[in-house]
């Protein structure tokens, strides 16, 4: 694809997500003409936009990670009632599994596809998890309307092993995401400790031990992907790529890393305060 063309998904502040009034075509007759009779060449595709239909404002803000992260449909957490970006919640669904006996059980369960249905939404934090784990207190995420005809609460069941069914979709997410990024060259660099990076970098640390330091401002985002990813994973990540002997690489900022940019502040938001984020800028 070309880096002219403008990916919807990558952005929620692509023109493709502004929704205004559109004038449906008429015949002749000053009739409104069928969706199906009209001409496919009439109508461009949405997920593609071209970039010079942006102002650079636009440019700018889209380009720009924490102003994607804000710009994600809100919604509130069932268990603080904090109304937040779904970047920063966790999506759980109703799921029905069968038990030995034959019987059909209703979980509680975090969401696997991204078309499936949200049921609730909590904060995205493993320790709040962990929480709700206990004393059925992950019962306050049914709310007042049960679903599926079912009339009692202790109908439903929590999955035990919840944060790490989360952990792993999130660390997969990252790991598709930077498969990606790291086969271009202009996305991603080697960090060299006498060159300064813009803020609006962030700096991947591939090595528990690593001492690789930026001249860069204290805005500087750095990951410890080592610790996000596990040392097995980041070496089958790297091992392919022309970045297996550097210590740290420097993700830039653009309208192509937007996703890796999301997945990254997502796994390490779900692990703190285990210390992958070393050092976030104030959003």
């Amino acid at each position: 694809m070309s880096s002219k063309q403008w990916i919807r998904s990558s952005s929620h502040l692509s023109p493709a997500n502004v929704r205004g009034p559109r004038t449906p075509p008429t015949n002749n007759h000053g009739l409104p003409v069928s969706p199906a009779l009209q001409s496919s060449e009439k109508l461009p595709a949405r997920e593609l936009q071209p970039l010079d239909s942006f102002t650079s404002f636009r440019k700018t803000v889209a380009a720009n990670s924490h102003a994607n992260a804000l710009a994600t449909p809100v919604r509130q957490c069932n268990f603080t009632a904090a109304r937040l970006p779904s970047h920063y919640l966790l999506p759980f669904t109703t799921v029905f599994r069968r038990e030995k006996d034959d019987r059909l059980v209703p979980y509680l369960a975090p969401v696997e596809e991204p078309r499936q249905a949200s049921r609730s939404y909590i904060l995205n934090s493993r320790q709040l998890l962990d929480r709700l784990g206990q004393k059925k207190t992950w019962q306050r995420l049914l709310g007042h309307d049960l679903k599926f005809g079912l009339k009692n609460r202790n109908d439903y069941r929590w999955p035990a092993d919840a944060d790490h069914i989360i952990l792993s979709q999130l660390r997969s997410s990252l790991i598709r995401k930077l498969s990606w990024v790291l086969n271009k060259p202009n996305l991603v660099v080697s960090m060299y400790s006498d060159k300064d990076y813009p803020s609006s970098a962030s700096i991947l640390h591939l090595r528990t031990d690593s001492k690789a330091r930026s001249r860069s401002n204290a805005g500087v985002t750095e990951y410890q992907l080592s610790v996000l990813l596990g040392e097995e994973a980041l070496t089958n990540l790297l091992k392919s790529t022309r970045y297996v002997e550097s210590d740290a690489l420097v993700l830039a900022q653009s309208y192509m890393t937007m996703s890796a940019h999301a997945a990254l502040a997502r796994l390490s938001m779900f692990m703190s305060p285990s210390g992958t984020l070393l050092n976030s800028p104030k959003t």
